[in-house]
């Protein structure tokens, strides 16, 4: 480690930035900033309240894009969930079923491609029979569903589908969130290696 990066990682530690950070974040992307493919995207409505977001109906879409921020922790995975409501009560064991695919690349020219196929995953929501009308519902990928953000920089291009669902009401889909671990504010280096 070079005396600068040295005098940095002190400098970090005695300020409460340092390696010692551990938790949770979420990297956000709403889904009022995506964009569709133009024939399969969903409608921006209104909630009933005055309120807009994006009606989806079963086949329709959004592309996002996340970028990997320097306060990831290495070797860990990110966790794709979503936010959406139902503007009607929903009855137990009614399904709403949404599709994440992504595509990720590690940047700085290190020979990794975003237009490969993508990787993809259901992941389904069977209601209680206690969710209200409009209620904020967060929908989370499983375990073995989460993937290693690799480092700093990297970008994960996605796609929202809403793939089948059963229930009365309209569904509305707010964002998409990565739930991902962090144990710095920042990287001793804004390129490869970020670390050293």
């Amino acid at each position: 480690m070079s005396i600068r990066n040295e005098l940095l990682e002190q400098i970090l530690a005695a300020t409460g930035g340092g390696l010692e950070q551990y938790g949770w974040n979420d990297n956000i992307q709403q889904f009022s900033n995506a964009r569709g493919n133009g024939t399969t995207e969903p409608q921006w409505r209104d909630v009933g309240n005055g309120h807009f977001a994006y009606n989806f109906t079963t086949g329709e879409e959004l592309f996002i894009n996340f970028h990997v921020l320097h306060d990831y922790k290495r070797n860990t995975d990110a966790y794709p969930h979503l936010h959406f409501i139902v503007d009607q009560t929903m009855n137990a064991g009614e399904q709403i079923t949404w599709r994440f695919g992504y595509v990720i690349s590690k940047g700085h020219q290190q020979s990794q491609s975003l237009t490969v196929p993508e990787t993809s995953f259901d992941m389904t929501y069977t209601a209680t029979g206690t969710e209200i009308a409009g209620e904020h519902i967060i929908l989370e990928c499983s375990d073995l569903q989460a993937f290693d953000l690799i480092e700093p920089d990297t970008i994960v291009t996605s796609r929202v589908e809403l793939v089948s669902e059963n229930v009365s009401g309209l569904i509305y889909g707010i964002m998409c969130d990565l739930h991902y671990e962090t144990d710095r504010h920042s990287t001793l280096n804004k390129a490869p290696d970020f670390y050293n």
